[in-house]
């Protein structure tokens, strides 16, 4: 039998550096965006985290797309 994979939730995740600690470790803020389309295509993912990363003062250090999927058998 065939399993098919069904995407049911996807989030996209956008680090943005905020500086330093006191040790000299990267402090990084997220930001989670929901309700993103299951059938997005990756590129236009990557096209709209770059474009929300461009819009905060401090450079973008990841960009993180999350699936919660669901596996059936044919």
């Amino acid at each position: 039998m065939a399993v098919v994979k069904s995407i049911a939730k996807r989030t996209l995740s956008l680090s943005i550096a905020r500086g330093r600690d006191a040790d000299g470790n990267a402090i990084n803020k997220s930001y989670v965006y929901s309700n993103v389309k299951p059938d997005a295509e990756d590129e236009k993912l990557m096209a709209v985290g770059k474009a929300l990363g461009g819009l905060f003062d401090n450079d973008m250090t990841g960009l993180v797309v999350v699936e919660r999927a669901e596996l059936m058998e044919e």
